[in-house]
């Protein structure tokens, strides 16, 4: 009986001892994966945060490196700016106390002037970096004449190159088209970056502007060719960089912001480009541009090493036909007919929109050319009364304002196209074609004689143009003291449409600057430009106060 218990009892102190072993096995082994999984976990997070580490280590080298060149950048341009600053308000001072000699008077004024076209660059440089870097940088694709742009940029760095002593040689190494539709401020800020800078870093020799034209990728290509100083290999990625010069001598001892190579390669991939460098320190450089363009129309040949010559006078049509010309400025309208009259057109004056309505449903006409901005009704709301009156007579807007969004919204309201002004003679002419009837009875007019020389001898129309420019020029000087924008866009507008007709192409530019400032509300480059515009326009005036 007690051998019964005895073994009954071993029996269950041995199953509690197995049952046991096997808990502590499982339990041994629970915990053998757990610290498995900890020791795992704690490589993995050492390794984690080894590796953010090592990306906090970059990303504090890359912001001080930024900071850097930022710091650099800003004390590179206050250094640019004071500069200027300084003589502008030195001889100012000198001008006002000293009462200086004519001769020494117009060295100082000179000087004034220069300092002043300086900060507006560097002003300029800095408005394009914040649209790049904000990516608010669009392009403005319009149709020009290349061999034009290309004559303009030939006569203005002959005389730069003859200030250094230096030859300048234009090469069209290709047919080259007439007319191509891309953005042309922006193909010419392109190709003045890359002289400017050729001939900054170039004390003797020459700079060689090459251009061709691939018809099949429509592209066309730019090369900047200098015998200066050259970029080290190492040096030559970073000079198209933000910020960036090849080194820290070369603000010293040629100035700059070091924005204009990165600004040019913006611009560049904007229109779907790209551009390259080749450079031998101390033999020159070599960049290369290539660009897309829209569209192109035209040949223009020239054999190699030649100036491009002046583009011929426009061909004058012969044609017959009624047109109504609706604008309310005066020496506007006096241009506009002359150019219209002179192809046998007989023309009609409405001088806002409302009287063009009023003529439009009296009388017949095969063309109606209708400015934009106008007292009473503008040409918008003409436009509009014109579609619900059921007028169908083809309607051209007559406007300075041809941004691509202004364009679209004429197209919108129901205007037939849109013609530019200042008007291109060859655009005008074409829709002139497009309307009205051929005089075969009378051949085309030669162009031995072209609109603008005929103007020149216009003594009446001259003198309303500078009669108008008078008023503009008192208009904006009121309008920037009292900060009336709406009316600078006027003043502006007017003067864009006319001054190029007259040959003032700088009066144009300034006057398209402006407004474009204007239109975009950047008030404070506006105002600095309108008043650069009304000094250039007092320049004119006192040119021709006899």
């Amino acid at each position: 009986m007690n051998q019964d218990r005895l073994q009954k009892r071993y029996q269950r102190e041995r199953d509690a001892r197995k049952a046991a072993e096997t808990v502590l096995e499982q339990k041994s082994i629970e915990l053998f994966e757990r610290n498995q999984e900890l020791e795992s976990f704690k490589q993995n997070l050492e390794q984690e945060v080894l590796a953010r580490t090592k990306e906090a280590e970059k990303a504090k080298t890359e912001a001080y490196a930024a900071n850097q060149a930022k710091s650099q950048f800003l004390a590179n341009m206050s250094h640019e700016i004071r500069t200027p600053l300084t003589a502008i308000i030195g001889f100012a001072e000198v001008l006002l106390q000293h009462k200086p000699s004519q001769e020494e008077s117009d060295q100082h004024l000179t000087t004034i002037i220069r300092s002043g076209r300086h900060l507006t660059a560097l002003l300029g440089e800095i408005l394009d970096l914040s649209k790049i870097e904000n990516q608010k940088l669009d392009l403005e694709l319009l149709r020009f004449n290349l061999p034009s742009l290309l004559q303009d940029i030939e006569q203005i760095y002959q005389l730069n190159c003859q200030q250094k002593q230096l030859e300048f040689i234009l090469v069209l190494e290709s047919v080259i088209p007439e007319w191509i539709v891309t953005d042309s401020t922006r193909v010419k800020q392109v190709i003045h970056n890359l002289l400017n800078n050729a001939i900054k870093f170039t004390d003797t020799g020459k700079v060689e502007l090459h251009i061709s034209f691939a018809p099949e990728t429509k592209t066309l290509k730019i090369d900047v060719i200098d015998t200066g100083q050259g970029i080290a290999q190492d040096k030559q990625a970073l000079i198209f960089e933000s910020f960036r010069q090849a080194d820290t001598s070369i603000t010293r001892n040629f100035g700059g912001t070091g924005l204009g190579l990165f600004i040019t390669k913006s611009l560049v991939e904007l229109m779907h480009g790209s551009i390259d460098v080749d450079s031998t320190l101390g033999a020159g450089s070599k960049f290369s541009v290539t660009i897309t363009c829209q569209s192109y129309e035209g040949e223009y040949n020239a054999f190699k090493h030649k100036a491009i010559v002046d583009i011929k006078p426009e061909r004058i049509p012969s044609l017959t036909g009624n047109i109504l010309l609706v604008e309310d400025t005066e020496v506007n309208q006096q241009l506009i007919t002359f150019n219209l009259e002179q192809t046998g057109a007989h023309v009609d004056l409405a001088e806002n929109g409302q009287q063009g309505l009023e003529k439009a449903l009296s009388n017949s006409y095969d063309l109606i050319l209708m400015d934009i901005q106008m007292p009473v009704m503008d040409g918008k709301e003409a436009m509009k009364a014109f579609k619900q009156l059921n007028i169908t007579i083809p309607t051209y807007a007559l406007t300075a304002n041809i941004m691509p969004s202004d364009v679209h919204e004429y197209t919108e309201i129901g205007f037939t196209g849109t013609l530019g002004k200042p008007l291109e003679l060859t655009n005008l002419y074409q829709v002139l074609k497009q309307h009205l009837q051929i005089n075969n009875s009378v051949s085309n007019k030669t162009d031995q004689v072209n609109s603008a020389e005929i103007l020149a001898q216009d003594t009446k129309i001259r003198t309303l143009f500078y009669k108008e420019l008078t008023k503009q020029n008192l208009e904006i000087t009121e309008s920037i003291q009292s900060l009336n924008y709406t009316k600078l866009i006027q003043s502006t507008h007017i003067i864009k449409g006319s001054a190029k007709s007259f040959g003032y192409e700088e009066l144009t530019l300034l006057a398209e600057a402006s407004l474009l400032l204007l239109r975009e509300k950047n008030y404070e480059q506006a105002i600095k430009s309108c008043i650069d515009l009304n000094q250039k326009i007092m320049g004119v005036l006192n040119g021709n106060s006899d």
